[in-house]
């Protein structure tokens, strides 16, 4: 008799956690950001840089709103000879809405256009953009160094006087420029080392920016 009570007490006792078990929630996930690294509000947009007011001084790459689409503004080309340097000096002025926004180099390998669809052999070994970034076999195998604050990068490249110098020797290409903000503040930024298999030709370009392309023997303000 005690043994069949004992057995009706643990099936009731198997089926009040069966019960339980169907009512049971599922197991917690891990919040998706925790209250003390959550947004607390969502930041204003950034208002572009008006540079209505800037005078340019030498040839224009790109207008001053900055609103140049990426591939649509070329500066002339310039050819590099071997064991040779072509400096080139432009202020840069940028919407300042992204790293991307300001001057880029194209280093290609023919005199003429931008595009095969321009130069039937017309190819590129490098597009170097300002901001220690670029694409190109050339640009994977450069060596990269700079020293921007990149906390400040995109106001202090508003305005800034940039001196490009584009070097070859013996195949390899160097491009190095410094971009001056004022007397004491000066960045750089190098790409060293590219491979060129043929003659060195490079422009600039820009994507929402504009250069003021000083002549050769112009003093900057």
């Amino acid at each position: 008799m005690k043994q069949r009570r004992t057995f009706a007490l643990l099936l009731a006792a198997v089926l009040l956690l069966a019960a339980c078990g169907a009512e049971r929630p599922a197991a917690r996930s891990a919040p998706a950001a925790s209250p003390s690294t959550a947004p607390t509000s969502t930041p204003a947009p950034k208002a572009p840089n008006d540079n209505s007011a800037v005078k340019i001084q030498g040839t224009p790459v790109g207008t001053l709103d900055c609103k140049a689409a990426f591939g649509t503004e070329f500066s002339e080309i310039w050819e590099v000879p071997e064991g040779e340097s072509v400096t080139r000096r432009f202020y840069n002025y940028t919407d300042g809405l992204g790293l991307w926004d300001n001057f880029l180099v194209i280093l290609q390998n023919t005199d003429a256009g931008h595009s095969a669809e321009e130069a039937a052999d017309y190819a590129e070994y490098a597009v170097l953009r300002a901001d220690h970034y670029g694409w190109g076999d050339g640009f994977s195998e450069a060596e990269k160094e700079s020293d921007w604050n990149w906390e400040t990068f995109t106001e202090d490249m508003n305005g800034a006087l940039v001196e490009l110098t584009v070097s070859l020797k013996k195949g390899l290409v160097d491009v190095r420029f410094t971009a001056t903000v004022d007397e004491e503040t000066v960045y750089h930024q190098s790409y060293t080392g590219i491979h060129a298999e043929g003659p060195v030709f490079f422009c600039l370009s820009v994507e929402n920016a504009c250069l003021d392309l000083l002549p050769e023997d112009t003093e900057s303000e």
